[in-house]
């Protein structure tokens, strides 16, 4: 036999007592035993006592966690599906710009051209892998120093004859 959640129906709980839980649950943030006994035309005592008999304050911190558990589930599920998107997306673009690099004669490509390169290339490999972001060295809670950066000098060759 099935575990019976806190928030459904309870062994020794008759129906109309389960009716004011879930209309107390469906309320939210805002719920009072107060609405849920206007709302029902019931005595605020009467309420109270279902309330207490039932345990309805474990069983709604119980609702909301499953709930909160059903939402990071869905959440999960949606990055997912994004993170594949993306990818499937960054493959397609990859294809392309290496078919199109593939095309450049090396005497075409300038130093400048190559270092813009390699660095979106490591940025991309680096995201693909996890690293979400540059190095940055800290100490003590505070950055030390630019992160680091490469000088390639183009010795002329961005020169075209003639020049």
């Amino acid at each position: 036999m099935e575990e019976i959640k806190p928030w459904e129906r309870q062994n020794d709980e008759t129906v109309k007592q389960f009716e004011a839980f879930c209309v107390y649950r469906d309320m939210g943030k805002g719920r009072s035993l107060q609405k849920v006994a206007a709302k029902l035309s019931k005595s605020e005592t009467l309420i109270k006592r279902w309330s207490a008999k039932n345990n309805w304050i474990n069983r709604i911190a119980a609702w909301e966690n499953e709930q909160d558990r059903l939402i990071r589930i869905e959440l999960t599920r949606d990055i997912g599906a994004m993170r594949k998107r993306h990818a499937d997306l960054a493959n397609a673009m990859l294809v392309k710009a290496s078919k199109a690099l593939l095309k450049i004669p090396d005497s075409e490509i300038k130093a400048s051209d190559i270092s813009k390169m390699v660095e979106t290339a490591t940025k991309l490999e680096r995201i693909s892998k996890g690293d979400v972001g540059e190095v940055v060295e800290e100490r003590h809670g505070e950055s030390v120093g630019d992160p680091v950066q490469f000088y390639m000098p183009d010795n002329g060759r961005d020169r075209t004859e003639g020049e």
